[in-house]
């Protein structure tokens, strides 16, 4: 069985810090700015995720930066 692909952008992903493949990621806004919702497998723990929103600012930049974290969270994987 194939998992489909989550393209993240470059300066999104260098945001999180890691190269993992993305689980989700969805667009949106976080706190008034413009961002990027990443979802990511915990890197120790198979049962839990990771979570991060970068500043989607550096997608429109050239050239493109890394993107600034602004928030990561774990969670329990469902």
């Amino acid at each position: 069985m194939r998992v489909p692909t989550v393209h993240v952008p470059p300066c999104v992903e260098q945001g999180t810090g890691r190269n993992a493949a993305a689980l989700a990621v969805e667009e949106g806004t976080y706190e008034g700015t413009d961002a990027f919702l990443v979802v990511l497998p915990h890197p120790s723990d198979a049962t839990r995720v990771q979570a991060y929103v970068i500043d989607a600012s550096c997608v429109q930049e050239k050239p493109a930066g890394k993107g600034e974290l602004l928030l990561t969270r774990t969670y329990a994987r469902p």
